[in-house]
């Protein structure tokens, strides 16, 4: 099967139209995040089958495939996932790795044709999301938050309160800050944005450009509605740009820069295990949340398989082996999260940024890629 590029029509009527709610929207995911309740925002989507049945049905499926993009499963969370699954039902998980800017095109090409491969779909909003939506190749989800109430830091349907096709699968807190400790003396690290504008900072700080992709754009989106436009502004002219996500932290540990913005929580973690004079710092304001989730594809090939896995997948038992395995916060409160170093974890009622869900649609992520163009290359 060769994949090609997405050229099917957009459903009538979706056309601009992938996230609904702008400003609403915003304050329920993040009222949501902070544990505020705002009661159901939507009705669910259509009864699945009882669970008995479902799961009777997905025995004789056998069989589940899922799509992961890379940070979405890490090899060990994949084999600790799969091996308890198939413990407990006989149900084995084929896991096929895809980067986002493939998974897209794959699943498009498969339900054109008619010829469905993957049932589930592992990726943030921006890259598959926004293709697959209008064009009618996700279907809904029984929202975990609607069966077991109370039990989540963040509800897995906050994103997508109203279409339920977009759940999120951990809690991805990227640090604000990280601070050189031989630079920056304890007591005297930035403990706010707006400390960072600060005549001493300047020129002190590294950030990886936001119109490159990557940690620099997820935190721009994250941040900017909250911190202000003249803000990023005035902060350009502070920091230094990188190009690169590993850049930002490296840099730090080097001694080139006191503190770091958008850095990469992985690389940041090697280096300070490998000593590196290094800390994370979540500012007051917050730290910024990645968006990655999960997704039901379309008229599957093991529908079934499928829907017992999501909601085991948010069990208890299933955020247990996969949170630790991916170095996650997990959305629920009951998963502790000493797998983590101190300065990485979540105190439940911490603040939190995260980008409104209006910001991932395809006209408006233009509308911002030029915006970050304009205050990062050109203000510089």
């Amino acid at each position: 099967m060769t994949f090609e590029p997405i050229n099917d029509p957009v459903l009538p009527g979706t056309a601009g139209k992938v996230f609904h709610g702008s400003l609403g929207a915003f304050l329920f995911w993040l009222l949501a995040g902070l544990g505020v309740s705002l009661g159901e925002a939507a009705s669910e989507p259509k009864a699945w089958e009882p669970m008995s049945r479902i799961e009777s049905a997905a025995k004789q499926e056998g069989k589940l495939v899922v799509y992961s993009a890379p940070g979405h499963a890490t090899r060990e969370a994949q084999e600790a996932i799969g091996q308890l699954f198939e413990k407990k039902y006989g149900i084995n998980i084929e896991w096929v790795a895809s980067r986002g800017s493939e998974m897209a095109p794959r699943i498009s090409t498969e339900q054109r044709l008619q010829q469905p491969v993957a049932d589930i779909a592992m990726s943030g909003i921006a890259g598959v999301y926004v293709q697959l939506k209008p064009r009618g190749y996700l279907a809904p989800i029984l929202a975990p938050s609607t069966m077991e109430k109370g039990a989540w830091r963040l509800d897995p349907a906050a994103a997508m309160p109203k279409e339920r096709d977009w759940l999120y699968i951990f809690m991805s807190l990227t640090p604000g800050f990280f601070v050189n400790t031989r630079l920056v003396p304890p007591g005297d690290e930035p403990k706010s944005y707006q400390d960072l504008l600060l005549p001493k900072w300047k020129g002190k700080i590294v950030l990886q450009s936001p119109p490159l992709g990557g940690t620099g754009s997820g935190w721009f989106r994250a941040t900017y509605k909250k911190l202000g436009l003249d803000y990023m502004r005035a902060l350009v002219k502070q920091a230094a740009l990188v190009a690169n996500t590993n850049d930002v932290p490296d840099a730090v540990a080097r001694g080139q820069y006191d503190v770091g913005i958008s850095a990469s929580v992985a690389r940041g973690r090697e280096l300070v295990q490998q000593g590196a004079p290094a800390r994370y710092r979540h500012p007051k304001e917050g730290s910024h949340l990645a968006a990655q989730g999960i997704m039901l594809v379309a008229n599957p090939s093991h529908p079934n398989a499928a829907k017992l896995f999501l909601q085991w997948f948010f069990t208890k038992e299933g955020q247990s082996v996969y949170a630790p395995k991916q170095n996650g916060i997990s959305v629920r409160k009951d998963i502790p999260q000493d797998y983590l170093p101190p300065d990485e974890r979540y105190t439940d009622g911490d603040p939190f940024l995260m980008g409104g869900t209006e910001d991932f649609g395809v006209e408006r992520n233009e509308e911002l890629s030029a915006l970050m163009r304009q205050i990062f290359q050109e203000g510089k």
